[in-house]
């Protein structure tokens, strides 16, 4: 059955960690100011944008910078020889150039946001956990795609265009995937409604094509719509080679075009059930990607 979203987004952070000795788990706390630098930017994205960076400058101040990270951040951030202007690409590695990698969100708060005519300047707090990385991410390969010919991944799609997620790791291990919409919703999209098992089994070294009905008679495929003009989402794809289930969720109700929805749960507790998990297991790797639903 073909499932229509009112909110979608993907997903992506990776971290694989092989030291035995468990990585300690700190608090952390920074304010922070963002400057825009896309004037079609909006308000509500700038925000987004500055509570994320907000936590990754938390992280390298505690924990140190990746050199070699920065320097594939820079070239990819390169935009006519201009290597201080900021591209998607840049932001979407953000999450690799710290030593450390971010665990629980306790406070998020919106201390100003300033327009200047052209661009927001945007002043945030954060206050959360985060643990120092004991090993290099493992390579696993998680794309989201319009279509199972698409080589790349995408992050941007438009209203009606279906979803679909490659996905490959090197190792075994157990694969769930959650969608977050603006409603603080958390709705498990991976396993499949019919799935008795609790998480989806991965097998090395096996390229899956997740959400198609032509490959798997029994997938739930996904639409992506949306009322306004444009918005975005976040996307969770949670990884371990060690057996884990998903988050005691319920059956979901019905969006705005009277279509069946995924098993759902609030937000925060989707985010107590990844911290517990996250903090017993760390060879889990949780990855996040934001992508944006254009009208």
């Amino acid at each position: 059955m073909k499932k229509i979203l009112r909110y979608i987004v993907c997903l992506l952070m990776v971290g694989f960690c092989t030291n035995t000795e468990a990585a300690k788990v700190v608090r952390l706390s920074i304010t922070y100011e963002y400057l825009s630098n896309d004037r079609k930017e909006s308000q509500e994205d700038a925000e987004k944008r500055a509570l994320e960076r907000a936590k990754q400058k938390a992280l390298e101040e505690r924990f140190g910078v990746d050199v070699s990270n920065i320097i594939v951040q820079i070239e990819q951030s390169n935009d006519a020889g201009k290597t201080h202007s900021y591209s998607d690409d840049f932001f979407s590695m953000g999450s690799t150039s710290s030593r450390g990698e971010w665990v629980e969100t306790i406070t998020e708060k919106v201390l100003q946001s300033i327009h200047d005519g052209e661009l927001w300047r945007v002043q945030v707090y954060v206050e959360g956990t985060g643990r120092e990385r004991m090993g290099q991410p493992v390579d696993i390969k998680a794309e989201f795609i319009n279509s199972p010919a698409e080589k790349r991944g995408r992050t941007t799609f438009y209203d009606g265009n279906d979803i679909f997620l490659r996905f490959q790791s090197p190792v075994a291990g157990s694969l769930c995937v959650y969608l977050v919409d603006g409603n603080q919703n958390a709705y498990c999209i991976l396993p499949y409604e019919h799935s008795s098992e609790g998480v989806q089994s991965i097998e090395a070294n096996k390229e899956y094509l997740f959400f198609s009905a032509v490959l798997d008679k029994k997938a739930d495929e996904y639409t992506l719509n949306t009322q306004l003009a444009r918005e975005q989402n976040i996307l969770y794809v949670v990884f371990s080679p060690n057996r884990f289930t998903k988050a005691n969720d319920t059956q979901g109700g019905k969006n705005w075009q009277d279509e069946q929805l995924p098993r759902t749960l609030k937000y925060e507790p989707f985010l107590r059930w990844l911290y517990a998990n996250q903090t017993k297991d760390e060879q889990m790797v949780v990855r996040t990607e934001v992508i944006t639903i254009i009208k």
